[in-house]
């Protein structure tokens, strides 16, 4: 693929070789990862589908409070991802499935950046009653769609070997 010899120090450092021979610190992580993925996920989904019109229970406002609990989800997802990476960071990086993982991690972080910047302020501002731009449907669809491609690439990771 291409040259990971800059990683090799990374690969070589205790906190490295901690989490590869530690019998307990990889599967820690990949229950605060998992965890870490049902905040960020499942408060995302209930977000999303009010967004989107399908769930019509509560405020926009009020489910918008949720996205704090995503905030929450997606730190300790980072950081339990940086502890999978740092096990064996080669095979992650020449791993095809992983560029195509984190390149949507970074596609979803944009869409909230967007969401943030150029959405949340009108939606707030809205009247309860009041119908919800299309331009925030797409939005809502888009984090859909994206959170779902990163999950079934998280989840084919294992059987390539990695993770």
């Amino acid at each position: 693929m291409f040259d990971t010899s800059f990683l090799k120090p990374l690969h070589d450092s205790a906190i490295s070789e901690a989490i590869r021979f530690s019998p307990w610190i990889f599967p820690t992580l990949e229950t605060l990862h998992f965890f870490g993925l049902c905040l960020l996920v499942g408060a995302m989904m209930v977000v999303d589908f009010r967004l989107l019109g399908i769930l019509r229970a509560g405020s926009v406002k009020s489910v918008l409070r949720l996205t704090h609990l995503a905030i929450v989800g997606f730190a300790i997802n980072l950081l339990s991802g940086i502890g999978f990476f740092v096990s064996s960071p080669e095979n992650y990086a020449q791993n095809p499935l992983f560029a195509a993982k984190m390149i949507l991690v970074l596609l979803a972080g944009l869409n909230v950046l967007w969401f943030e910047l150029a959405e949340r302020q009108a939606l707030v501002a809205l009247p309860t009653s009041a119908a919800l731009p299309a331009r925030t449907r797409v939005v809502a669809g888009f984090s859909i769609a994206l959170w779902i491609g990163i999950i079934i690439l998280g989840r084919f990771l294992p059987l390539l070997g990695i993770g």
